[in-house]
């Protein structure tokens, strides 16, 4: 697959999205970065314009659907995006205390990962049609296979996305989109300083771009890594359930207090 040269990131201003964002600067390059927090999202488009790539940045909520549509239409007026990365997402789980979400939080974390990323797809998909060329990945987590105890919710929005990505992989493919699912494991983001608890086989958010860019531009419809926990999670889910919660214990976790409330997890 010819490597992109117009790339569309949400969730961009910090985390996976800023790293994708980095990976992928460089001279010829047109990025599309859309996220809340727009001073965090200046900064980041003028570290990769110095590298020599050409930045549209936009504040985009991706809660809100008609902003959504703004922004992916504002895009393609501007130059026609070639990969779409819909990556905005937020995380949360049980307190200390055992606490589960409040309802607030959960219809957050619906919103923002569920909705936000089928809304954001399905915005670039429409235009991607109608031209017969495109590449959208959908940003899920190891989560959607082996669900987190300690993160119900979380696991159930991401386990939508791989649902929904798989669904429309075939439904697309007709019209010469390619569709990526991504499944990553622990990565050192935001995410993972308010996660009291093991964090097995974490790796760098730019290690992780690495490797998505890499296997995107190889046009694989499944990536999921680190490769040794996605033979674990997928060996666990082998097991008769006790089992696989007696094993799973080593490894649950609680979501600091002081940080809970924070929702920016990009």
């Amino acid at each position: 697959m010819k490597s992109p040269r117009v790339i569309a990131i949400s969730g961009a201003s910090s985390g996976l999205g800023a790293a994708l964002a980095r990976e992928y600067a460089a001279p010829g390059k047109i990025l599309a970065l859309a996220a809340r927090r727009i001073d965090r999202l200046r900064q980041l488009a003028h570290e990769c314009e110095k590298r020599g790539a050409s930045v549209l940045c936009r504040q985009v909520d991706v809660r809100d659907f008609r902003q959504i549509t703004r922004w992916v239409e504002e895009t393609e007026q501007s130059t026609p995006v070639d990969l779409m990365i819909a990556n905005a997402g937020v995380f949360s789980g049980h307190g200390p205390e055992g606490q589960m979400e409040s309802i607030p939080e959960l219809v957050r974390l619906v919103e923002t990962n569920l909705a936000g990323a089928i809304a954001t797809f399905g915005a670039m998909a429409e235009h991607m049609r109608k031209r017969r060329h495109g590449h959208i990945a959908i940003i899920s987590s190891l989560a959607a296979i082996q669900p987190l105890a300690d993160a119900p919710v979380y696991s159930a929005t991401k386990a939508g996305v791989m649902a929904y990505g798989e669904a429309m992989r075939e439904y697309l493919a007709d019209d010469n989109i390619a569709v990526s699912i991504v499944l990553p494991g622990h990565m050192k983001t935001a995410q993972t300083t308010v996660h009291a608890g093991v964090l097995a086989g974490i790796i760098s958010s730019g290690k992780a771009a690495a490797i998505i860019r890499k296997r995107l531009d190889r046009g694989q419809s499944y990536i999921a890594f680190p490769h040794s926990m996605h033979i674990l999670v997928r060996l666990g889910r082998l097991l008769p359930w006790p089992l696989r919660a007696w094993t799973n214990r080593p490894f649950r976790f609680h979501v600091k207090p002081a940080l809970k409330q924070d929702d920016e997890y990009e």
